[in-house]
């Protein structure tokens, strides 16, 4: 693609697509953002370079996107519902209805080049709590129907979970539906970093949205056992979002191609297990060690961690370098920090 070109970033005022905003512009691509409401006012403050524009998208599952794809050449679409706010009928009609509106329209506007944020959680089974002995690939699909996903004992992480797998399931669907659609998706874990300046909004933990997961490590009572561990798989934002630009510029795949030869991996090289993040944290922020759970009596591992095989993302997008965990883990906590003076 040409950099002179224009491409429309849906969700351009959360943590993702603010950063792909910042890329986009960095790299010299001219940018128009969507939000909801008032956040594009949001945006036009923090955005003042004369390559970007915003317009209010206030309903990605049934707005009418004419007026917001009028010029583009590409669509990166970032916006998606976070975990627990709605009840898991809604994130799923948003996820999956908001997904296609945009496709079905983009394609109807003849814009061709969509990238699409997805989730390294589509490659595991919602509500699954292992992460170790197995090498995740672009091959992997977590297994969950919609009457499975509406099961009141998920927790609002498998919900999502499930929500991502049957969206992006739609979209890959859709992209087969109609060749003339060139689909790529980006599939980090789970993302951390420093949000880009003035765009972040909201006061409490529910405004740190995945940085609230290493939030955990700094709130509370001093000596209180470890949060539950995740999976310690993780992903700067800054690498989340330069994937997504990378694939702007692939050639649209043979005809005949496996459309899902444009799904990829994007995961830093190591893992955040609590118990190891705590321990940097003690020789990193010392200052900070009254506000750290114990390490003592972590569970052990029942096995070797899993790995994130991220080389079709290194092959094709050339994502060779990512973040090293402590880099990302100390940026965040710093960030976390500087948020916290602002509640107070």
């Amino acid at each position: 693609m040409s950099k002179s070109e224009l491409i429309l970033v849906t969700g351009a005022s959360g943590f993702i697509g603010s950063h792909v905003v910042v890329q986009l512009l960095e790299a010299g691509y001219r940018v128009r953002g969507t939000a909801r409401g008032a956040k594009t006012d949001v945006l036009r403050s923090a955005f003042t370079n004369p390559n970007f524009e915003s317009t209010a998208i206030d309903d990605i599952t049934t707005s009418d996107f004419t007026s917001a794809l009028q010029g583009v050449d590409a669509v990166i679409h970032v916006a998606s519902p976070l975990a627990g706010r709605e009840s898991p009928e809604v994130t799923l009609n948003s996820a999956v209805e908001g997904t296609l509106n945009i496709l079905r329209q983009a394609v109807k506007a003849g814009v061709s080049n969509v990238v699409l944020t997805s989730s390294w959680a589509t490659t595991i089974d919602p509500g699954s709590s292992s992460f170790t002995g197995v090498t995740f690939t672009e091959k992997d699909w977590g297994k969950i129907t919609k009457e499975q996903l509406f099961n009141p004992e998920l927790n609002a992480l498998a919900v999502y979970c499930g929500t991502k797998i049957l969206a992006e399931h739609a979209a890959w669907e859709f992209a087969r539906a109609n060749s003339e659609l060139d689909l790529a998706t980006i599939n980090p874990p789970f993302v951390y970093g420093r949000p880009v300046p003035g765009v972040a909004s909201g006061s409490g933990i529910n405004s740190l949205g995945t940085n609230g997961l290493l939030y955990q490590l700094i709130a509370g009572e001093p000596g209180r056992p470890l949060p539950p561990q995740i999976p310690p798989f993780y992903c700067h934002v800054q690498d989340v979002a330069r994937a997504h630009v990378l694939a702007l510029r692939l050639p649209k795949l043979p005809s005949g191609s496996d459309v899902e030869e444009k799904r990829f991996l994007v995961a830093g090289p190591a893992t955040m297990l609590y118990a190891d993040a705590v321990k940097t944290l003690l020789e990193e922020r010392p200052a900070l060690k009254n506000r750290f759970p114990t390490r003592e009596n972590a569970p052990p591992l029942p096995g070797p961690l899993s790995t994130v095989d991220t080389t079709r993302a290194k092959e094709v997008l050339g994502m060779r370098e990512y973040r090293g965990a402590k880099d990302t883990l100390l940026e965040t906590i710093d960030v976390l920090l500087e948020v916290e003076k602002t509640w107070q």
